[in-house]
This record gives C-alpha cells, structure tokens and sequence, in this order.
C-alpha cells in the first residue's frame, strides 16, 4: 500500500502555487549574480594558472665561492742591496778634467812653424847626412884581429875622409865616399880588398860585412824613399776623407808633413844618417802620429753628433782631455824600449832609436795641438765667410 501511495504521488502531483513577478524577478538577478561569481571564479583560476606558467623564473642565487682559508703573508726577509764594484783603471790624466788645448792653438802654430822652417832650411841646404844607400859608396865591418886593442883615432888618419864608428871591442864600421870605391875599382880591386889594404900599416884587421852602393842605385833608392813618404801621407789623407770629414783631412796631411820633415831635421843636427832603415823609422812614425790623431778625431765626431750643434771649442777641449790619459800611457810603453834601443843598440839601432824618441814628441804635440787645431779654424772661417756672404745679401 505504500508503495502505491509512493507511485500516487508521483503521478499526481500537486500543482505548486505561482509566485508573483515581482519574487521572480529577484530570484532571476539572484541567479544572475551566483552565475557571474561562478564566471569570475573561473577567470580567476584560470589567471591563476596562467600566472603559474608565465612566471619568470626567478634567479636562483649564486652559489657562494668557496672561501679558501687565509693563511697569513710571511713577507721574505729584504735581501741586502749588493754593492757596486767599480773597478779602477790606471790613469795619468784625472778624467773629467778638462784643459783649454785650443787656447795655445796661436802659440803651438808659432812653434810648429819656427820649427818647421829649420827643418827645411837643413834638408834644402844638404845638411842631412846621407848614408852608403842614398848617396852611394861602400860601407864595411871591420875587425881588430891583434893583440890588445887599438884606438879608433888611428882607423882615422889611415882614411882621413869618411865616417868611421865603434860597435864593439875591437870592431868598426867604416863609411867611405864613391870616389874610393871608383879609385879601388881604376885598380882593379874590390872596395873591401883595398880597406884591409890601407888599414895593413897599423894591424891586422879582417872584414867581416862590406856593402857597396853606386851613384845610380843611391839615387833610384833616395826618389823611391821621397815617393814612399808622399804616396803614405796621400792615403792617409783619402782614409781620413772617407772616414771623418775633410777638415780633419787637411789637418791631418800638414801634420805628417810637420812630423816627417822636423823629424828629420832634428835627427839631421844630431848626426843620424838618413839610410833605408833610418827612412823606414819615418814611415813607422807616420803611422804612430796619425793614428793618436784618428783616435781624437773619432772622439769630436761623437762628442758632436751627441750634441747635435756646431762646433765649439769646449767639444774639442772635451775630447782633447778625455783621450789625453790614453795618448800619454801609449807614449810611455813605446818609450822604454825607444830608450833601451837607442842606449844599448849598435850604430843602425841607435839612429832608429833617437828618430823614434824625436818622432813620439813632435807626433804627440802635433795630434794634440796642430790636427784639432787646424780642423777647428778651418771650421771658423767657413763660418765667418757664410755670415758675410748672409750680411751682403740682407
């Protein structure tokens, strides 16, 4: 029964009073608004979930660096500054020191000339003393074969003419003239011969070295001596040319001429024979001055590339004095044997030795006072004359 009551009532339904309009109404925006919030609600998940994937991702912070443990600085012990070790040369002249060379230019030219002009007047008036080789003749080595010894005096008033000197006990060199050569060869008798001859009246003598020169080859030996001097001096000349400038070039030719010429006329008073090795030690002095004058040379030239400005007398005192210690150490060790030479050599020796003694002092003095000097005035008057010629023209 029941359950026929049950399907009653679903058959038969009670009818539901209306509600009026104006409840409708509400209940319909009522409605309304649940669904907006339901709608809201929804866009709002969704913005949710958008924001969700769209965010950046934020970035992570580093990850701090390990941080090593400081373990303090152990500051090395200051090791001590090593001292400098400046090693001291030998040296006459203090370097740094520094002498007015070009204040006696007027002076050492006085003196250079004056010398000079003696030398001439000795060499043109046929003072110099020349040997077998130059002027002809015959030279021998004599020696005393006797008993005892004998005196040189008697050698000489057997001979009369004709230059005779001792080289030892009992030994002699004797210089005769060409005309006893010519009178020995009219007798049909060699020159050594007719000395053993002659020198038969005081003892007995042997001859041990006899060289005779004729009048020919004496004078083809004395022109090819005066063109060995003056084909030297000209390539000298052309390597200072090429290597410094002509100036000094100038300075340098008139100084070899100064050296050679008043070389020999010194040597010429003293009695030093002008013979092959005698012309040899020339040519060996020319060689010896130059180059004391190349090496100063060579010092103005970097003094004044250095300076980049013109020439002044202070760059040449500078180099003068600078290379002054050197030049008078070098004269010194070519001195002591000069010296040795000249007291203890035989006849030939002994006449390199007083040329080489006269040629270091003039040779020494001229590089010093005559090639620097020279260089210098020439220098001053190109200058002079260019600033008149820039006168003339303004």
């Amino acid at each position: 029964m029941a359950e026929k009551d049950k399907f009653k009532k679903k058959i038969f339904k009670e009818p539901k009073a209306e509600k009026p309009h104006e409840e409708k109404e509400a209940e319909e925006k009522i409605e309304e608004k649940k669904e907006d919030g339901k709608v809201t609600t929804q866009t709002d998940t969704k913005k949710q979930d958008t924001k969700v994937h769209t965010t950046p991702v934020q970035p992570q912070p580093k990850a701090q660096a390990k941080t090593k443990p400081i373990t303090p600085k152990i500051q090395p012990t200051a090791k001590p500054t090593p001292k400098l070790i400046t090693t001291k040369f030998f040296s006459i002249f203090p370097y740094g020191k520094i002498i007015n060379f070009l204040k006696f230019r007027k002076i050492a030219y006085a003196i250079s000339s004056a010398l000079f002009a003696f030398s001439l007047f000795i060499i043109f008036s046929g003072r110099v003393p020349l040997s077998t080789d130059f002027k002809g003749g015959v030279s021998a080595t004599i020696k005393y074969e006797g008993e005892g010894t004998i005196d040189i005096g008697k050698i000489r008033e057997v001979f009369g003419e004709g230059n005779i000197q001792s080289t030892g006990k009992n030994e002699f060199l004797i210089k005769l003239s060409l005309d006893f050569v010519e009178k020995a060869k009219a007798e049909g008798k060699d020159a050594g011969t007719a000395i053993i001859e002659k020198l038969e009246k005081i003892g007995k003598f042997k001859t041990e070295k006899v060289e005779s020169v004729g009048s020919l080859i004496g004078a083809e030996l004395r022109k090819k001596g005066i063109y060995a001097v003056i084909f030297s001096i000209i390539g000298i000349s052309i390597y200072i040319v090429l290597r410094f400038e002509w100036r000094f070039a100038v300075g340098a030719a008139i100084s070899l001429f100064h050296d050679s010429l008043i070389t020999l006329g010194i040597a010429s008073v003293l009695g030093v024979e002008l013979s092959l090795p005698t012309l040899a030690a020339i040519l060996t002095l020319i060689g010896y001055s130059i180059n004391d004058s190349i090496i100063i040379a060579d010092r103005i030239r970097e003094k004044l590339k250095i300076a980049r400005i013109a020439w002044t007398e202070d760059i040449f005192n500078r180099a003068i004095s600078e290379t002054l210690s050197r030049t008078i150490i070098t004269v010194l060790t070519v001195l002591f044997p000069t010296l040795t030479i000249t007291i203890f050599g035989t006849t030939t020796l002994r006449d390199i030795g007083i040329i080489f003694l006269i040629g270091l002092v003039i040779g020494t003095y001229s590089s010093i006072f005559v090639v620097s000097s020279l260089a210098y005035d020439i220098y001053a008057l190109q200058k002079k004359k260019k600033e008149r010629e820039v006168q003339k023209i303004t």
